[in-house]
């Protein structure tokens, strides 16, 4: 295939994740679902040519939201773990046997939250966990941040199940047509 139209359709695939993301302005309550699915959209770029044209679009997306969104949180959450996400799970997928690939995905998606809530609060001025619970009673703060990274667990799981079936779907559905479109017939 030509470079050409790798190139073409990776800058498409780039401004589709970054136009998802810039709805984040007008629907303020899907800030986790919106940069979710605009990791998704490198998935069709990963199988059809391969890790080189996924990252670079991803790049791309994630550099391009950081200049262009006012909301900073939403490409730190898509450059932290949700853009690159897919990528290393179809990478994990091809070497490990299921229960491991779930457990290094697990793992990395712990250490990018806590990476995010750490950068967050020193790069963006986010508040730090002790102003965040601050309203609370103190016997129900203390519990505050271990039930959230349990919510993002959850969340975490549930991704990981919509990206599995992302990736069937594509393969079995979109895959033969997006191929017919790039071959030119």
């Amino acid at each position: 295939m030509l470079h050409t139209k790798k190139l073409a359709l990776s800058g498409i695939f780039a401004g589709l994740a970054l136009a998802l993301m810039w709805l984040i302005s007008f629907f303020p309550s899907m800030d986790y679902a919106l940069p979710a699915l605009a990791g998704l959209l490198s998935v069709p770029l990963l199988l059809e040519f391969g890790t080189g044209w996924a990252l670079g679009a991803y790049a791309v997306a994630g550099m391009l939201s950081f200049l262009l969104l006012p909301n900073k949180i939403v490409p730190l959450l898509y450059v932290a773990f949700l853009g690159y996400y897919p990528i290393l799970k179809v990478a994990l997928a091809r070497r490990l046997p299921r229960w491991a690939e779930f457990l290094v995905l697990l793992l990395v998606f712990n250490a990018s939250v806590t990476g995010c809530l750490f950068l967050g609060a020193r790069l963006f001025g986010l508040p730090l966990e002790e102003e965040l619970f601050s309203g609370m009673p103190a016997f129900l703060a203390q519990y505050a941040l271990p039930v959230l990274f349990g919510m993002g667990n959850l969340g975490f799981i549930s991704y990981n199940y919509a990206t599995r079936n992302m990736l069937r779907v594509y393969e079995k559905k979109w895959r033969k047509k997006l191929q017919r479109v790039l071959r030119g017939n």
